[in-house]
């Protein structure tokens, strides 16, 4: 029975000893019982660990394991985690999202109205300024790979309910990507199947908490190193599923660039991001002169 399914709920976490408690404490308080949390270190320096021994001991619900292996960074301590997921149902979160008390009992009993669909998403509420509360609203659309393709990112990583055998064949993070993980999993999902579920209606059920950038040089720098792997792997999987039609939305992902990271990037990493759409025709000469930097 789905309603009897377990949840699992896995979370990387680096150096988060301050805003980790708050995370696993929304887990406990749960009106759905039926869930194991699976917490993956990635390399912390402070007392993260301590933080979640006290949860360890207190609930075996709680697993915790450390990536031992390289590559560094969230995706491959995701990866991990679903390796050693039990439940039918995969949530990903970031070690400060938190999920709201009815989050897990709402998933599974709209899922259980629509058992063979391989993913699901609910609306989340995002946090600004402390405790400044604002509903991120999915808005109806015939074509959410679209959305995704054009940087309308609607959801947030922990608002997908994963079917975890469906998770697996997608095969998990792409493991390259220090930025961009999310709107990369979801395009990928959304190619490879068409059977999933956005209840645009249903209650946010879960939070995320708007952090403030401190390296906004470090950032335009994973930016450059991601769009590298990203703007050609999703160009591929257009065409390896034939919607290669698709491939000019992508453009929006320059716009992005331009707008937020290139005035912290280096000389160098403009004229890379420059080439890189020039090179795969998402730009013509005509606008590189426009946006020449």
């Amino acid at each position: 029975m789905m309603e009897n399914s377990i949840v699992s709920i896995i979370i990387p976490t680096y150096n988060r000893e301050h805003l980790i408690q708050n995370t696993l404490i929304s887990l406990l308080n749960q009106t759905y019982k039926n869930w194991e949390c699976i917490i993956v270190d990635d390399g912390s320096t402070d007392a993260t660990e301590k933080r979640i021994e006290t949860f360890l001991k207190k609930d075996d619900r709680f697993n915790f394991y450390k990536r031992e292996n390289l590559p560094k960074g969230a995706s491959h301590c995701r990866n991990i985690g679903l390796s050693k997921a039990k439940g039918k149902f995969v949530i990903f979160l970031d070690s400060d999202d938190q999920l709201l008390d009815f989050c897990l009992e709402q998933r599974i009993k709209y899922s259980t109205e629509f058992p063979e669909n391989d993913f699901y998403v609910f609306p989340m509420l995002v946090e600004k300024n402390q405790n400044v509360f604002e509903e991120k609203i999915i808005p109806i659309s015939e074509d959410y790979l679209y959305n995704f393709l054009s940087y309308r990112l609607y959801w947030g990583i922990m608002c997908t309910f994963w079917n975890r055998e469906f998770l697996n064949n997608l095969g998990g993070f792409n493991v390259n990507y220090k930025r961009l993980n999310d709107p990369e999993i979801h395009i990928r999902g959304m190619l490879m199947s068409s059977n999933y579920k956005v209840f645009n209606a249903a209650k946010p059920d879960s939070k995320y908490i708007m952090a403030e950038t401190k390296d906004y040089q470090l950032l335009a720098n994973k930016y450059v190193e991601t769009l590298n792997y990203f703007i050609p792997d999703i160009i591929a999987l257009l065409e390896k599923h034939k919607k290669i039609q698709y491939k000019y939305f992508l453009k929006s992902y320059l716009t992005v660039w331009l707008h937020h990271f290139s005035k912290f990037a280096t000389t160098s990493e403009r004229k890379i991001i420059l080439k890189l759409f020039l090179y795969h025709k998402l730009i013509n000469k005509n606008e590189l002169n426009l946006v020449r930097l």
